[in-house]
């Protein structure tokens, strides 16, 4: 029995050369004089054997030119398609397949049948037929790197228009590694979710082994990451929930009476408020009436009121109301309708009331609902987000609840800002700035980079790429397994394998 895999990659070989052979019988004029590289090169970390490899790198114009053979692409994550106009070169997904129990990463070994002379040139044509990469057209004729085609095979040039941009192949150069080619890998670490004194926790993006959890990284970075049990994921979110409850502020007991809702002897909501009729459309019903309470200080404290009102077909709504407590009087606050995050305490007496938004549906965070106030020393509140019009704030570190130092030495907090209203004909204005509690913003110019990694407003908080941790440094996971400590610009890349079980 034959394997289908194999049948249809002997397919695709078959029409890659029948395609390739196009260009045969190029004239005199077309051909192209080329030469093995100087340096080293890697595929996805593993070094190739250039002067072995059946179809090797070559270098025309001071310039790679990759070899589009089926273990090539197939290693690299992207695809070829053929059709009697010509080939297209399209990008990949990254993850080629996979992510189940069981399932071990494919490696693709490389065809070194060759025999290739350093000191010799090699003549290469211009091919016959048409190109594209993804949906653009290559007018290969006038291009200065062209597509090329040596022994049937064809030939991509290496520029970062074509590998970067087109195809999102990374590209590294390294003195002593030399030229290094990142694809097609699957991107396991997705977000990091806590941190201690030597570790980052990762949760992964798929786990194929049975009894793995997350992942734990040394901030040294001097170590692939290691998997963690689901028993040592279990204790580790069990720690985490009981340092959140610690933030999460004191439940407390709402009284229903005749003519309202009540905490203590303050009335918060009319009847009208708390009450619905269950026989007008999808049966409404009051599913819940909580009360938290957010102490601030030794005389006031913030009060979030929660109602949930559910219906027969299994969609619920979900309204806040905030107050402010204190002598034993309630005060509606309409400028932070929700309950906040995080208590941020300041040496003067006031505190910062921070929200990483609020929920919608299936976990959507609702725009503009990321909010920044200030409770003064007198009782007063006052909403940032009224100073910046059209844009959320968040306070990075306030997710984090073992970090404790969000004010520093000068009494100013952190806090990023970015447009709810994208516009794409505008280029967003965000960044991070310093505030202190006369609302005076400065600036942080040097994590300006740091914000273009955030290009647009996540819509969920599992897809903010910056955590920060305990230690007050800023990490943020990239695309290739890529884990960086920006604050002290440092960052390392894992390949795949390296964490993936291989066969």
């Amino acid at each position: 029995m034959v394997c289908k895999s194999r049948l249809v990659g002997a397919c695709l070989i078959g029409l890659l050369l029948t395609c390739f052979l196009l260009g045969a019988g190029a004239s005199a004029e077309s051909q192209k004089k080329l030469t093995l590289p100087s340096f080293s090169i890697q595929i996805n970390g593993q070094p190739v054997d250039n002067t072995r490899l059946r179809y090797p790198f070559f270098v025309y114009n001071d310039i790679t030119y990759l070899p589009l053979t089926w273990e090539m692409t197939q290693s690299l994550g992207f695809n070829l398609a053929y059709s009697e106009g010509g080939l297209t070169v399209l990008k990949g997904g990254g993850q080629r397949s996979g992510g189940w129990f069981g399932w071990k990463k494919e490696r693709f070994p490389l065809d070194l049948s060759g025999s290739n002379n350093r000191s010799q040139s090699y003549t290469a044509v211009m091919p016959s037929f048409a190109l594209a990469i993804n949906d653009t057209l290559i007018n290969n004729g006038q291009e200065p790197y062209p597509f090329l085609v040596w022994n049937d095979v064809t030939y991509m040039p290496l520029t970062w228009k074509y590998a970067h941009d087109l195809l999102e192949l990374g590209l590294l150069w390294d003195r002593e590694k030399g030229l290094q080619i990142i694809g097609g890998q699957q991107q396991v670490l997705s977000s990091i979710y806590y941190d201690d004194t030597e570790y980052l926790y990762v949760h992964p993006t798929l786990i194929t082994e049975k009894g793995q959890g997350s992942l734990k990284v040394k901030k040294t970075m001097d170590e692939p990451p290691k998997w963690m049990t689901i028993e040592e994921t279990e204790a580790l979110n069990k720690r985490i929930q009981q340092q959140q409850s610690l933030l999460s502020g004191e439940t407390v007991a709402l009284t229903e009476k005749d003519n309202g809702l009540y905490y203590e002897n303050m009335k918060l909501l009319p009847k009208e408020e708390i009450t619905v009729d269950s026989n007008s459309a999808g049966n409404p019903f009051i599913n819940q009436l909580t009360g938290v309470l957010f102490p601030l200080g030794s005389e006031r404290a913030f009060l979030s009121v929660t109602k949930v009102t559910s219906y027969n077909y299994g969609n619920s709504i979900t309204t806040h109301y905030s107050y402010l407590i204190e002598n034993g009087q309630e005060k509606a606050v309409t400028e932070f309708p929700q309950p906040p995050d995080r208590i941020i305490p300041n040496s003067d007496g006031s505190y910062w009331l921070t929200s990483n938004g609020m929920s919608m549906m299936h976990g959507r965070i609702l725009p503009g609902s990321r909010r920044l106030a200030l409770v003064s020393p007198q009782g007063k509140i006052k909403l940032v987000n009224a100073l910046m019009e059209g844009y959320d704030i968040m306070v990075p570190g306030s997710d984090n609840s073992a970090f404790t130092n969000l004010i520093d030495a000068e009494g100013k907090l952190l806090i990023y800002v970015h447009p709810f209203n994208y516009d794409p004909q505008i280029t967003p204005s965000r960044g991070y700035y310093f505030i202190d509690t006369s609302f005076q913003m400065t600036k942080v110019d040097a994590l300006d980079p740091l914000a273009q990694e955030t290009p647009l407003l996540p819509t969920s908080l599992s897809e903010w790429p910056v955590y920060r941790g305990i230690d007050g440094k800023l990490y943020l996971i990239r695309k290739n397994n890529d884990l960086a400590n920006y604050t002290d610009n440092t960052s390392v890349m894992w390949y795949d394998d390296q964490i993936l079980v291989t066969h």
